[in-house]
């Protein structure tokens, strides 16, 4: 199906925070190196990226802190701490604004769907975006991880939205993957080559060309 008829389909949009919305990586990223240093633990910054961006924060916790049980959940401890400092610094993806206000203009509903915790919302708020969203879902709600498509359901459910006219949009197969099992569109945001995966219903590199989309249609 070419990119047009897709996009003519699309009512609703879900949209993941980290890495899609907002570019909270670095953050993360600086976070983590910060914590583990507590530790005498050095870590390359580019590697520790890699696997935020291309798997999850519990999935890069997993691989370098597996079998040092009690000393992740250390790391962990005042990793969110820093990191709930580091991202308020962090700053939507360029040209998010511009798509999230033309998608509002055109009567499209958009729904948060993220594993991080309330301050999604207040980053949202503190640039001016929150206005553009009906609701959403945060880690606070204690609904099961993407790719679980559980929060997106819920979300379908309570607002009568039929997934056959929504879209989940993301910069990992975890989001992609979701929105599919729900029985919606996925669409990847890949603004790099970090991600090797190819069971997208549709591939952007940058938000100008997904506004590009919107407005022919």
């Amino acid at each position: 199906m070419k990119n047009k008829e897709v996009v003519k389909q699309i009512s609703t949009v879900f949209w993941d925070f980290d890495g899609t919305l907002y570019d909270t990586y670095p953050e993360m990223t600086a976070s983590l190196l910060q914590a583990a240093e507590n530790f005498n633990i050095s870590l390359d910054y580019q590697q520790i990226f890699r696997h935020f961006r291309q798997t999850s924060v519990h999935q890069t916790f997993d691989t370098f802190f597996s079998e040092k049980h009690d000393l992740r959940q250390q790391i962990w401890t005042i990793y969110r701490k820093l990191e709930s400092q580091h991202s308020l610094s962090a700053k939507p993806m360029s040209g998010v604004s511009t798509v999230c206000q033309l998608l509002f203009q055109q009567g499209k509903q958009q729904f948060l769907l993220t594993h991080r915790d309330s301050s999604a919302w207040q980053l949202l708020k503190n640039d001016d975006l929150e206005k553009f969203f009906t609701g959403g879902v945060t880690a606070e709600m204690k609904f099961a991880r993407k790719p679980d498509p559980a929060s997106l359901n819920y979300l379908c459910h309570k607002y009568t939205i039929d997934p056959a006219t929504a879209v989940m949009i993301g910069d990992r197969p975890l989001d992609i993957v979701a929105g599919q099992r729900a029985g919606m569109q996925g669409w990847l945001f890949a603004p790099d080559e970090l991600i090797n995966f190819t069971a997208y219903d549709l591939k952007f590199s940058s938000y100008q060309a997904l506004n590009q989309l919107f407005r022919l249609n």
